[in-house]
């Protein structure tokens, strides 16, 4: 592990010094402590690009014991739940209630994101649902 991390960082150091990325070293710690990120974490979800440049331009919002993210990324417009339990949904719509993306928690894991909803049109919010207790929460629209 440690020959392996070495060789990585070395990598690494490498890669910043002609691209000066900052996300290449989350992925690298990551991956060398096996930390999934929140958007990489629920299985078969779309994640968010980790390379991505994102922003939360919303507070989140609480659906029950879940939190509802809304990210504004270089790939788009993502929803995302999180400390979720599987069959917790998350979606987005824009202002005319209309929904554009939608996900469910899978088996096993504890966040998922809706995917992404496009970098134009009208104002977007996320909002999810903890199933165990029904409760809906939306993020203010961007």
């Amino acid at each position: 592990m440690e020959r392996k991390g070495i060789l990585i960082m070395r990598d690494t150091r490498k890669r910043l010094s002609t691209t000066g990325s900052l996300a290449v070293v989350g992925a690298v710690v990551a991956s060398l402590f096996g930390i999934a990120s929140a958007a990489s974490a629920a299985p078969g979800a779309t994640p968010v690009d980790p390379f991505a440049a994102c922003s939360q331009p919303v507070n989140p919002v609480h659906a029950g014991a879940a939190l509802v993210h809304l990210f504004s990324c270089s790939d788009g417009w993502h929803g995302q739940i999180t400390g979720a339990t599987p069959g917790d949904e998350i979606w987005v719509t824009n202002a005319s209630g209309r929904v554009t993306a939608w996900r469910t928690v899978p088996l096993g894991a504890t966040s998922a994101n809706s995917g992404s909803v496009g970098t134009f049109g009208s104002p977007w919010r996320a909002c999810g649902k903890d199933i165990s207790a029904g409760a809906i929460g939306c993020t203010a629209y961007n």
